[in-house]
């Protein structure tokens, strides 16, 4: 994983620890970052601003963080999708960062 950045008078719990690795991760996989970068550091950054402003619930931080990044990149598409934390996914089932395949055009009046 890639190195956090520091809080001064902030430590983390083992717990907490535990729930940053986790949502950066699973973070970082969703939306195709590599774990180490400019992006992975600015989305690391974010994760821990949000811990340290009293966000600690981890299906909370994790929609955060995929706001974060799918935010960056504005389409019709991400801002129209709803993002279900329990799997990262649409509710239509596809990945936030993967573009809506449309099919053939449905025409009025034919059978």
């Amino acid at each position: 994983m890639h190195t956090l950045p520091s809080l001064t008078g902030h430590h983390l719990s083992p717990r907490e620890l535990s729930v940053v690795r986790r949502v950066f991760e699973a973070t970082c996989l969703k939306t195709r970052i590599q774990e180490r970068g400019v992006q992975a550091d600015r989305l690391a950054r974010f994760i821990m601003d949000e811990l340290r402003f009293g966000n600690t619930d981890e299906s909370s931080l994790l929609e955060c963080a995929l706001w974060h990044e799918t935010r960056r990149s504005p389409s019709a598409t991400k801002s129209q999708s709803i993002v279900d934390v329990r799997t990262a996914r649409t509710r239509e089932g596809r990945d936030p960062g993967q573009p809506v395949k449309t099919g053939a055009p449905h025409h009025r009046g034919t059978r």
